[in-house]
Formats: structure tokens, C-alpha cells, sequence
């Protein structure tokens, strides 16, 4: 028997195994990275729906203390500052349309709309989300 010829398959069996570790390492890397670039576009997906939330809040409570339409004018492009939000740009509008209704009441009924984005289009990370309520004063 001679044993020369068996080291070499050693050898080449460790180098396989090195090269099948190594791959699969490389496949981990992989998978870790796109799981938390998923992750991170999530989380700024839920706070993109919640700033929308919050700025229709606010909007909604300005109306009550009896701020009007004409405040959060579509055309004005409104911008809001939020503290827990500060790298959203919140955009918020409002349409306002009179009804009389049957003893000659006034009825006003108002459209807020209120957007959120953050990052470009052109960025990987870029989330936009969009809301609107209605209510009646």
C-alpha cells in the first residue's frame, strides 16, 4: 500500500471543505445584510405612516381651536415641523366646502390631506406615505 497517494486526497478534501465553509459564510453576509436594509425600510415606513397620522392631528386640532382651511391652503405647500419626526418632510392641506343644509344651516365640511416623505426618490431608503380625513364643523 502506498500512502503517498492518499495525502493528496486529503488535501483536496480539505480544500473543498474550506471552499464550501467559505461560501456559505458569504451566503450569511449576504442574507444578514439584506435582512436589515429591510428592517431599517420598514421601520421608516411605520414612522412615515405615523407622521402622516400625527400632522392629520394636528391639523384636525387646529381646526377645532378655530384656525380655517384657508391656513393649510393646497397651494401654499404647508410644511410642518414635527419634534419626533425630523427628518420627514410633512406636507399638510386642507379643502373646505360650504353646504347649506335645511333651516339655512351652514355646514362646512373639510378635507385634510397630509403627506410625509423622507429621503429622494433616487435614495434606496426613500419611503412616502400619504393620509387623508374629513370632518365636519
Amino acid at each position: 500500500m502506498n500512502r503517498t497517494a492518499e495525502r493528496g486526497v486529503a488535501l483536496i478534501a480539505a480544500i473543498f471543505l474550506v471552499v464550501i465553509i467559505g461560501a456559505g459564510v458569504v451566503l450569511l453576509s449576504i442574507l444578514s445584510v439584506r435582512n436589515s436594509q429591510q428592517t431599517t425600510q420598514n421601520l421608516l415606513q411605520i414612522r412615515a405612516q405615523l407622521s402622516v397620522e400625527a400632522a392629520l392631528e394636528y391639523g384636525v386640532q387646529s381646526l377645532v381651536q378655530g384656525d380655517n382651511c384657508n391656513t393649510y391652503d393646497p397651494s401654499n405647500d404647508v410644511v410642518l415641523v414635527i419634534d419626533a419626526y425630523p427628518n420627514f418632510v410633512i406636507k399638510l392641506s386642507c379643502v373646505q366646502n360650504n353646504y347649506v343644509g335645511p333651516p339655512s344651516q351652514i355646514v362646512s365640511i373639510m378635507t385634510l390631506n397630509a403627506t410625509a416623505e423622507w429621503g429622494s426618490p433616487d435614495d434606496a431608503d426613500y419611503v412616502w406615505a400619504e393620509s387623508e380625513a374629513t370632518i365636519e364643523l
